[in-house]
């Protein structure tokens, strides 16, 4: 399972990709071990709203995240994964915009700024580069 994917593929945009799975990493274990403290952070103008339990599910989301872009890091030809890498970013942007516009639980500035960078700028190259990498 892991026998090819010890070398990435030449360009920048598969050392950002596996940069933001090793943060998204980093960022479920810090849920699931420390699950109020940066969190809270994240949503804090609702940080009530922010329990053990959601921080659990929203580490297991970036778990899922962090596999996929793993994944796709290794893989870039591989349509199917470079697509389901490039929408995890999606998501993650729109859900990232929506908590700060809509249901008002993040601001800018704030930590979710980073996030929001890293999800359009990775977007924006993958979507410019996808025909580099898929064939």
């Amino acid at each position: 399972m892991l026998g090819g994917l010890l070398v990435l593929p030449e360009g920048g945009l598969p050392k950002l990709i596996l940069l933001s799975a090793a943060f998204s990493v980093f960022n479920t274990v810090q849920c699931m071990l420390a699950p109020l403290g940066m969190t809270r952070r994240i949503y804090s103008q609702q940080p009530q709203q922010v329990t053990p339990l959601t921080s659990h599910v929203f580490a297991a989301w970036t778990a899922l995240s962090a596999v996929l872009r793993y994944q796709c890091a290794f893989n870039m030809g591989n349509a199917a994964l470079y697509d389901l890498a490039f929408w995890s970013y999606a998501i993650a942007a729109v859900h990232f915009a929506s908590e700060v516009a809509v249901f008002r639980t993040s601001r800018i500035p704030g930590p979710v700024v980073s996030t929001f960078c890293v999800a359009l700028t990775t977007m924006a190259w993958m979507a410019r580069d996808r025909d580099i990498y898929v064939r």
